[in-house]
């Protein structure tokens, strides 16, 4: 797995659930419990994640703020 970079476009604190726009294109959705770095996330943050694809659907982990 290798990291990739983008910006997230969404988060929703009632469920902890949003999604990361990437900068090679499409939306991938992320938990709050999946972010490394302290703090909330918010709407138009830089973010590096890696994209784990071993469940049914595809998903950012390991996200920090850059």
């Amino acid at each position: 797995m290798h990291s990739e970079t983008g910006i997230i476009r969404s988060f929703n604190p009632m469920n902890n659930t949003g999604l990361i726009t990437c900068d090679l294109g499409g939306d991938i959705s992320f938990t709050a419990a999946n972010v490394m770095t302290q703090g909330q996330p918010s709407s138009g943050s830089l973010v590096e994640f890696i994209m784990d694809d071993s469940s049914n659907k595809l998903q950012a982990v390991k996200i920090r703020f850059i």
